[in-house]
């Protein structure tokens, strides 16, 4: 199984497909995987659902206020990611087409194991923190709204725009 220590991803509005590059700028090898439309609105709910029960400070919190502080730890985790544009789209040699994910939460890290269609052994894992896990989130989130797929432009918390956390 391949080790992924960097994800990079691609929007490709042609393909209507992200494209998840593992190990694009690193000494591993690369490790790549089309995400259909599916599997994308699939993982939104899931792992939008999971760094809410696994977050300590929503979870204790009061339910009228989760969604909310769901969305300011979300708006955090964001604010601390490294973004490197990419000068040209990563040339992949046939990505592998993601039919599975299966994320397990190890004390303050998640393993994430990636399935390509027609493997029944992952193909591919990563190790992610927290925050990290909710900066995945947020690209995933970022290209399923670029490519039109019909998400609510927050994850967390759907209040009218113009409302803030008070």
């Amino acid at each position: 199984m391949q080790n992924i220590a960097a994800i990079t991803f691609h929007y490709d509005p042609i393909e209507d497909r992200i494209l998840l590059v593992g190990n694009l700028n690193n000494t591993q090898p690369r490790c790549d995987f089309w995400l259909t439309r599916n599997i994308t609105l699939k993982l939104l709910e899931a792992l939008s659902s999971l760094v809410r029960k696994t977050s300590e400070q929503v979870a204790t919190a009061p339910s009228e206020h989760q969604s909310g502080l769901a969305q300011f730890e979300h708006e955090q985790a964001q604010q601390s990611m490294q973004l490197v544009p990419e000068s040209s789209v990563p040339e992949s040699k046939a990505p592998g087409l993601l039919c599975k994910v299966d994320v397990s939460h190890q004390g303050k890290r998640y393993q994430v194991r990636l399935y390509e269609q027609g493997l029944e052994e992952a193909t591919a894992q990563a190790l992610l923190t927290h925050d990290e896990l909710h900066q995945i989130l947020s690209l995933l989130h970022r290209g399923a709204l670029e490519l039109s797929w019909g998400v609510d432009d927050q994850l967390f918390d759907h209040l009218p725009p113009g409302t803030a956390l008070q």
